[in-house]
């Protein structure tokens, strides 16, 4: 497992260069073809030009062969044109090779890559998020090492993202973006309950939750259906309650019996008493029209705790695209007592992981979509902030700077816990979280069942 100490060094240097100007280097290496035998011993007068007709036509058939199966989670707009516009500009720049695209929704994402390793197919490129899933990967020989094709463009990249994707120092798959998790809210929500400011603290927060119900709205919107999105609460406490030293102890012994993430359940409990989330939330998954987004995204709640991803999947469920009131962001508040900072982080990093048997032009693929001019590109988009260094200025959402600036404060940035562990551990502290929602456990069962899961 990690050693967030280090995570966090790199995280902090690599935000400080992240808005430094650089120009991105590097090129698409073009196959030549090999030259044709002349060993055979030949006079001047008898020798006859090279037959030559038959190789070449065997070369093209060869390039032509060269398909890239790329599986993404991307499914809605705009990034899902973009990743298009991209793998189309790629393969009219690079006629010999063909893109395919499979884009799925994350939990559908899932299911369909385990099957596919396990039937021994893997895509040539697929999301992944670094940690422990990645070390599985690497593990099952799923995925390629290739710190050798991406020295030439690897230091173009935020090193702390970059950092995510690396298992023993060596480099199995290339990040796009970088982010923290936040609670996106609607000011216009917050205006008609009488709120002039988001909350500062945990009392604070649950003091509007209060607020917003006696105002007849809906405080908050989570789909718990999906456990993930439920599991940011309870990560986010048990950072604020121990701090890095309990996350980073954690890491080693997978002790989650500690009196620290037993008052992070307590905290979390008293929220979930205040029965602040929308009607059939245990259900709900976190995209479509009955799921998180599509509450949060047709002004049905107040408040979504959710990564920088989260605007995109709104407006999706919006009426006409169009979010119903003034997005607003804020960081998870501090809690009173906790060993936590108020600036410590939640988060994570988008990327893709190279196949084991995936052509050599995958990798020259991920180093067109993350140079200096794709990536500003991606920033100006304004649903996910970029990884490659210089792109900084190209973030203009303003939402999305507030994100930027709560990353460029960070004092850790802890990984997505069922990221940052094993899947199978990842799985157990998401199902036993969801006990806690579903009020089916207590704080220390909730503890108890993850450790037990993690011996």
């Amino acid at each position: 497992m990690k050693d967030f100490k280090n995570f966090k060094s790199i995280v902090l240097l690599s935000l400080l260069v992240f808005l430094v100007v650089l120009s991105a280097c590097g090129g698409t290496a073009t196959p030549e073809a090999a030259p044709a035998d002349t060993s055979a011993e030949q006079s001047s007068e008898e020798a006859a030009p090279a037959d030559t007709s038959a190789e070449e036509p065997a070369q093209e058939e060869a390039a032509d062969e060269v398909v890239i199966e790329w599986w993404h989670i991307q499914n809605t707009e705009p990034m899902l044109s973009y990743w298009q516009e991209l793998a189309d500009e790629y393969m009219a720049a690079n006629p010999g090779v063909t893109i395919n695209i499979t884009t799925m929704e994350n939990e559908a994402f899932k299911s369909a890559l385990q099957a596919n390793l396990q039937a021994g197919d893997a895509p040539d490129l697929f999301q992944t998020w670094g940690g422990g899933g990645l070390q599985q990967l690497v593990e099952g020989d799923f995925v390629q090492d290739i710190t050798e094709e991406s020295a030439g463009f690897i230091d173009n990249l935020n090193p702390g993202a970059a950092g995510l994707f690396q298992v023993d120092g060596a480099q199995y798959g290339i990040p796009w973006s970088l982010g923290m998790v936040g609670f996106w809210y609607n000011k216009d929500l917050f205006d008609q309950a009488g709120i002039d400011a988001p909350p500062a603290t945990w009392e604070e927060l649950l003091e509007d939750v209060q607020t917003l119900k006696d105002a007849g709205i809906t405080p908050i919107a989570v789909g718990a259906g999906d456990k993930w999105p439920a599991h940011f609460y309870y990560s986010y406490l048990m950072i604020r309650e121990g701090g890095e030293a309990a996350m980073t102890q954690v890491s080693q012994d997978l002790d989650f019996n500690k009196p620290e993430f037993v008052e992070a359940g307590n905290q979390l409990k008293r929220l979930i008493d205040m029965e602040p989330f929308q009607p059939g939330f245990l259900a709900a998954p976190w995209e479509g029209p009955d799921g998180e987004s599509g509450t949060f995204g047709t002004g049905q709640a107040a408040m979504s705790l959710m990564g920088m991803w989260g605007p995109g999947a709104y407006m999706v469920q919006a009426p006409d695209g169009e979010f119903p009131g003034t997005l607003g962001w804020f960081p998870f508040p501090s809690v009173e007592g906790g060993a936590g900072l108020s600036t410590d982080a939640f988060g994570g990093g988008d990327g893709f992981a190279v196949g084991k048997d995936a052509p050599p032009e995958a990798v020259q693929f991920l180093e067109y979509i993350t140079s200096i001019e794709q990536a500003n590109r991606q920033g100006a988009i304004g649903t996910h902030l970029p990884v490659t260094v210089g792109s900084g200025d190209s973030v203009t959402d303003p939402n999305m700077q507030l994100v930027l600036g709560g990353l460029s404060e960070a004092t850790f940035v802890q990984l997505f816990l069922d990221q940052y562990f094993s899947p199978e551990l990842g799985a157990a502290i998401n199902d036993a979280v969801a006990t806690l929602f579903a009020g089916t456990a207590t704080p220390e069962e909730v503890t108890e069942a993850i450790t037990k899961a993690a011996q």
